[in-house]
């Protein structure tokens, strides 16, 4: 039992550290720096709130996975694969970037983990029956280290009591950025 559970932990390192090798080619340096905060601030939460850490890891990671791609590239994806859902994205089309990360992490990496993939095309706009593993990332992801926005503090501080009222304040947050810019 525990060689088995030694080789599947270091498959498992071994597959991160081939995902990893894979965003440092395709992300700039401050993005990659994001995505790690984001995976071990993931990890953090997944173990307060009983969620699968190595799929919290894994999310965290690959959740920026289509970030550098450009706009036009991510609308004609959206546009192929039905993922545009209103006309702001397509205004917008770096709103696409979670549904198409998710779709090409599929797709290119071969993860089928349905948590893992509505984790990674929800963690920029959210949705409605969001499951535990895309809360986690959603709330990782805008609170992990290197942000900086003045309530930043407070919901650190309820994202580790409270992960339904976090995550409501989250998306009142995001909603107040998006609003002021």
């Amino acid at each position: 039992m525990a060689n088995r559970i030694a080789r599947g932990d270091s498959e498992t390192g071994s597959r991160m550290r081939e995902y990893e090798t894979i965003l440092r080619g395709i992300l700039t340096t401050k993005r990659y720096d994001h995505v790690q905060a984001v995976c071990t601030c993931a990890a953090e939460l997944a173990g307060i709130y009983g969620v699968d850490r190595e799929n919290a890891k894994l999310a965290g990671l690959l959740h920026d996975y289509a970030r550098e791609m450009h706009p036009d590239e991510l609308l004609r994806i959206g546009r192929a694969r039905n993922l545009v859902t209103c006309n702001v994205e397509e205004q917008f089309p770096i709103l696409l970037h979670g549904p198409v990360g998710a779709v090409l992490i599929e797709e290119e990496l071969g993860i089928n983990e349905p948590q893992v993939l509505e984790a990674v095309a929800l963690h920029t706009l959210a949705g409605p029956a969001m499951g535990r593993l895309a809360q986690v990332i959603y709330i990782a992801d805008l609170i992990a280290a290197g942000r900086d926005f003045p309530s930043l503090d407070h919901l650190r501080s309820l994202a580790v009591t409270n992960l339904h009222q976090a995550l409501l304040e989250c998306i009142a947050s995001t909603i107040r950025y998006c609003l002021a810019r």
